[in-house]
């Protein structure tokens, strides 16, 4: 038998077919000379086979948990997983065993080595540190985008796929009709094209066997007869079914769309009438979408807009919460639907129910937003407070890390079933941190710490198209929620080796150094712009660029195209952060004439190359963070410019 050829046997579902297709397709990326078919098993002694597919595993849930064994030598042996998605995931793994890193989304963003696939052996039998590995739609995105992100997620382990409100049209809009770029055509898309990209993609997450996560806010706007598609949508009050105004909030004593959003307002949850409403809207969603494992029922997003009437005031919004969910549960449990349901705090959630316990804690998932915390400590860093009493309407957000964990476990007291954590880290805040590497040591740090929170994993709310200069974050975030543990350095290692070749820790290196120039606690608001040193420490940042020139340049004309195309977002890259440089020079400098001149300058440079990197950079995502934010924060300071 030539020992360069693996004769695969692959027994089950479409998704176990799928894993077989791509086994064969990354088998010949790696080894040109070797051959890969499947096989009928009667066709060949049991020896000379490789047999891919599911396996007998101890799992408390095997729909959800995840566990994969490969034992592959010769050619030969197995790639197993105990579900349909761990056997996909196994097949992924045995090729990073090999030397495989998956750099970006896509077929062109694959570091494949060369070498003889009859001298791979690979021994491993493994359960991921969480069961929650999850990707949150957010961003601004084509089609494409979000089917090559879907198709990313299980090469780095990730098993989750989270879909917001009820159509997401918002994500969309932001890309086809170019809300942040002028200089790119403005195209109007319909919500039946919407609708048509989410039939398809449903499609892609069943071929790969991902755990379909749908909602979350928009069921109050739906029971008021609005199906919201944007956050912050603008509705006209007219829009409200007659005769249900009289379920709105009440607010100042007054009944109407809060500040005229319907995905913004919340309900009288007290009332019964509003409660057997929703639980009907969600009872009914579940029972047409079997496919949907977990449906998020949140109240409506923003904080202190919840009801103040005489009976709303009676309890807590999680105690009416509470209340709602145990109703959900018993309709669920009479329809005999699977379905679980995933709670939130968040906001005016943070405080526990005083009153009302969940009933039946495994139809349950919590989810743990701690919006608006800081990033400069990893969350489990307690800053020691107590929680805070609670003041309907009254909320503040802190910026601490640990200013949230306190409600977190006056939570915990009551409801010991599944959780997870549903943060924002390469959603805003990596924006804050153009080195992007302090700001990822935080989040590796952070994913390592959740099972001493009692989290069982990550949804992670963020972009799609968080490449730009690179995918590290992406690949820190797959690997620690694997693995259980960070290993910042040597992950970041790995792979700067596969991105950028034998200059791989040079640019590390560089890159590091840029993220300490930056300062990312200053474009947070924590420290003060105007300092001599952040002047003098955003002057050095163009003398730093300009020692890693020859480098790139060097790199630039590499062969290979996932190294090439490293080498030209580095490039790009650079020449932006020269502008970013320049702008917080001014800003320090307190010259707010001239930095206006010199941000014009920064936003040109991203509208004119969003063409040609939109697969890596969200010129939405950067130029919002950076307009609402950072931009805004940093010309409030009064602090004194300091000689």
């Amino acid at each position: 038998m030539n020992q360069r050829t693996w004769h695969i046997v692959a027994q089950g579902n479409a998704t176990i077919q799928f894993a077989a297709e791509e086994f064969i397709r990354l088998m010949k990326k790696l080894d040109p000379a070797a051959t890969a078919s499947v096989c009928d098993p009667d066709d060949l002694p049991a020896e000379q086979v490789l047999y891919i597919g599911k396996c007998d595993c101890q799992v408390d849930d095997p729909v959800i948990d995840d566990v994969i064994s490969i034992d592959v030598k010769n050619c030969t042996g197995q790639i197993r997983g105990v579900n349909e998605r761990s056997v996909l995931i196994a097949v992924y793994r045995f090729f990073r065993e090999a030397g495989c890193v998956f750099l970006r989304p896509g077929r062109d963003g694959e570091f494949v080595p060369q070498k003889d696939s009859s001298e791979l052996c690979v021994c491993l039998q493994e359960a991921p540190a969480y069961r929650h590995r999850g990707l949150c739609l957010e961003g601004a995105n084509t089609y494409e985008n979000v089917v090559e992100m879907i198709d990313f997620l299980p090469k780095l382990g990730f098993n989750e796929f989270f879909t917001q409100l009820f159509r997401p049209t918002w994500t969309f809009q932001r890309w086809y009709e170019h809300f942040r770029n002028p200089k790119l055509t403005h195209t109007p898309i319909s919500n039946e094209t919407v609708d048509a990209f989410v039939r398809d993609y449903d499609q892609q997450i069943a071929l790969r066997g991902l755990q379909h996560h749908r909602i979350g806010h928009g069921w109050s706007s739906k029971v008021l007869g609005m199906t919201s598609g944007a956050w912050h949508e603008q509705n006209d009050d007219n829009a409200v079914i007659p005769g249900r105004e009289r379920l709105i909030a009440t607010i100042d004593g007054k009944k109407c769309l809060f500040k005229g959003s319907g995905i913004d307002t919340n309900l009288c949850y007290s009332d019964p009438e509003v409660q057997q409403l929703l639980v009907d809207e969600v009872a009914a969603y579940a029972k047409q979408h079997p496919e949907v494992r977990y449906v998020h029922f949140w109240f409506a997003d923003t904080m202190n807009n919840q009801c103040e009437c005489d009976r709303c005031a009676t309890g807590r919004p999680s105690d009416h919460y509470v209340k709602i969910l145990n109703k959900i549960d018993e309709r669920l449990t009479q329809e005999g639907l699977d379905t679980k349901i995933v709670f939130l705090i968040y906001l005016d959630l943070l405080w526990a129910p005083e009153k009302e316990v969940i009933q039946n804690q495994d139809r349950f998932v919590l989810l743990y937003a701690p919006i608006r915390r800081s990033y400069s400590v990893p969350l489990a860093s307690d800053t020691g407070k107590d929680e805070p009493p609670f003041k309907r309407n009254s909320f503040v957000p802190t910026p601490g890390a640990g200013d949230t964990l306190p409600y977190l476990r006056s939570w915990q007291k009551m409801f010991q079933g599944d959780s997870c954590i549903f943060d924002y880290p390469l959603m805003w805040d990596f924006v804050n941190d153009p080195g992007c590497y302090k700001s990822l040591q935080i989040m590796a740090q952070d994913a390592e710490d959740y099972r001493k929170l009692g989290l069982d994993g990550m949804m992670s709310c963020q972009n799609l198209r968080v490449f730009m200069p690179n995918g590290l974050g992406m690949h820190l975030l797959g690997s620690t929620l694997w693995r259980g543990c960070a290993n910042f350095d040597a992950t970041a290692d790995e792979y700067f080796a596969a991105c950028y070749g034998n200059d791989g820790q040079t640019v590390k290196e560089f890159l590091r150094a840029l993220s300490e120039l930056f300062d990312p606690t200053v474009l947070r608001g924590e420290t003060p712009v105007r300092s001599e040193k952040n002047v003098e420490n955003y002057r050095a940042i163009p003398l730093l660029i300009g020692g890693m020139l020859p480098t790139i340049e060097k790199n630039l004309k590499k062969e290979e195209f996932v190294w090439r195309r490293s080498w030209e977002c580095l490039e790009f890259y650079t020449r932006l952060c020269r502008k970013i440089a320049l702008t917080l020079q001014l800003l320090a400098e307190g010259k707010k004439e001239e930095m206006q001149s010199a941000w014009k300058q920064m936003r040109f440079l991203a509208y004119e190359n969003e063409l040609r990197f939109q697969r890596e950079f969200d010129v939405f995502n950067f130029l919002l963070v950076w307009s609402s934010k950072i931009i805004n924060r940093l010309q409030d300071q009064e602090e004194a410019f300091i000689e």
